[in-house]
């Protein structure tokens, strides 16, 4: 089974929301980066994703969600990074703000 970019990015704020300690916490949906094996997402405090305050920036890895059974799991940022099978498209309907 397939989930889709909605459903995974509402799995990650499942997952992740509710033990959150930095800021308030944020998923930046603009764009969709996606693989025919993952969706990647840009998660973080509010306060660096759309104000860019460097207080609340986190180092660490990257979120992402596999496609075929929906679990959320994180990737070293390098390794994502360099991962040119990597597709990104604007998001038509994004929540971030």
């Amino acid at each position: 089974m397939t989930i889709t970019y909605e459903q995974a990015r509402d799995r990650v704020r499942a997952e992740l929301e509710p033990t959150w300690r930095t800021g308030t916490f944020s998923i930046d949906d603009r764009t969709i980066v996606e693989n025919d094996k993952m969706y990647v997402f840009e998660v973080g405090a509010r306060e660096y994703l759309k104000d860019r305050d460097p207080a609340f920036e986190i180092v660490g890895g990257v979120v992402v969600v596999y496609k075929n059974d929906g679990r959320v799991d994180s990737l070293p940022s390098v390794q994502v990074a360099l991962d040119q099978s990597l597709q990104r498209r604007p998001n038509p309907e994004p929540v971030f703000i």
